[in-house]
């Protein structure tokens, strides 16, 4: 006689080791790219752009290259204000042009205005006998300290760079 084990048949059987080694390396792989995302983005003060209600652009976009006189500045949602720093050097207010009418710009340039247009541009231009006569050649940043006018206490920042020609 021969001693044969049998094993009731349940159905199941032994997990094959391709099965189970494959959805765990995903799994991994998935949790180390949200590791990274979590890393990369700790300690910063930057807010991002996509997602943020604030703001609707950037004045030249970040890693763009423009030319030395090129404008600089910060497009937000209405009923924010907002401050610019270039290269560390902080702008005076009365060089900011901040447009609020695309139907009128040189009538909403200051900060009057009405908040009725959706244009709530904080613009500065570079010139002589200015904060920033002309941006640097290479590599420039800016600050935009921004904040809604209901609550001037919730200060939020971004900071961007560019090339300038």
């Amino acid at each position: 006689m021969s001693m044969k084990t049998k094993y009731p048949s349940s159905g199941f059987s032994k997990p094959n080791l391709s099965r189970v080694v494959g959805p765990v390396l995903i799994t991994i792989g998935v949790v180390l790219v949200i590791f990274a995302l979590v890393l990369s983005t700790q300690g910063s003060e930057d807010i991002r752009v996509e997602g943020n209600p604030a703001i609707e652009a950037l004045i030249p976009e970040e890693n763009s290259e423009v030319l030395r006189q090129s404008a600089v500045g910060i497009d937000l949602a209405p009923g924010y204000n907002a401050e610019l720093t270039i290269n560390d050097v902080p702008i005076p207010p009365d060089q900011i042009n901040v447009l609020r009418s695309e139907e009128n710009p040189r009538e909403s340039a200051g900060t009057g205005g009405s908040f009725g247009s959706t244009l709530n541009r904080f613009v500065f231009q570079p010139l002589d006998g200015r904060a920033v006569p002309e941006l640097l050649g290479g590599r420039n940043c800016v600050v935009a300290e921004y904040w809604p006018l209901s609550d001037p206490s919730a200060r939020n920042r971004i900071k961007w760079c560019f090339t300038a020609l």
